[in-house]
């Protein structure tokens, strides 16, 4: 197995903004599984995004919702190793905006693709934001290298992957996932949002280096 621990890209300030996201999604879902148990998962129909309900409160909250340990766990490893940067680049108050409109690109690509029983289905997860922010490291940052680190029953060793290929990579498996579930196969991912998520926020990223205040900065830092 494959994990990604880390990158090379430096940054010049310190990520406040990427810090205070995670600590709330972490927060959020170890207060609810503290003071709900077993109702976590009501919470969770209540305040996911629902597609056939279209609550617009709904886009907000499930942001900050998860399904369980893993699924935290695995968006804010990828928050933790991108958004850092990201930040340090966009800046922080206007990281924290990219971050919420990347989230709700996602949340619309999945309302627009959802079908079937999916519509019946609460979405949570900061996997469309995160995915927004990859887009953005992807363009950004496309020299860097991320960490890897190689388990198998015990970790073995770590190498580093470009990042021009190691994001690319990802996003190939999701469009299969998205073929997949074109044809009928459920795959219990909104693999839609992800995909809307990291569209959007790659295109901000782009306009970023065209316009932005970092558009004379040497490709990949």
């Amino acid at each position: 197995m494959l994990i990604p621990i880390g990158d090379v890209a430096p940054r010049r300030s310190f990520p406040w903004i990427n810090l205070l996201l995670i600590l709330a999604n972490v927060g959020i879902f170890a207060w609810l599984v503290l003071t709900r148990g077993a109702g976590y998962e009501q919470v969770v129909q209540a305040h996911g995004l629902v597609p056939e309900k279209r609550r617009l409160l709904s886009f907000a909250t499930s942001m900050f919702l998860h399904a369980g340990i893993a699924h935290l766990l695995g968006n804010m490893l990828f928050l933790w190793i991108a958004g850092d940067n990201v930040e340090d680049r966009f800046g922080g108050f206007p990281y924290l905006v990219f971050y919420l409109a990347c989230g709700l690109a996602a949340g619309a690509a999945h309302l627009a693709t959802a079908g079937g029983a999916e519509r019946a289905m609460p979405c949570v997860g900061a996997s469309g934001a995160v995915s927004g922010v990859l887009g953005a490291y992807l363009v950004l940052f496309p020299a860097s290298r991320i960490k890897m680190l190689f388990w198998f029953v015990i970790p073995l060793f770590t190498f580093r992957v470009p990042t021009w290929a190691a994001i690319p990579a990802w996003l190939v498996l999701q469009g299969l996932m998205a073929w997949n579930q074109m044809h009928g196969a459920s795959t219990q991912v909104a693999v839609w949002a992800h995909l809307g998520g990291f569209a959007f926020g790659f295109g901000c990223a782009v306009l970023l280096r065209m316009f932005g205040r970092d558009r004379r900065r040497r490709p990949g830092f």
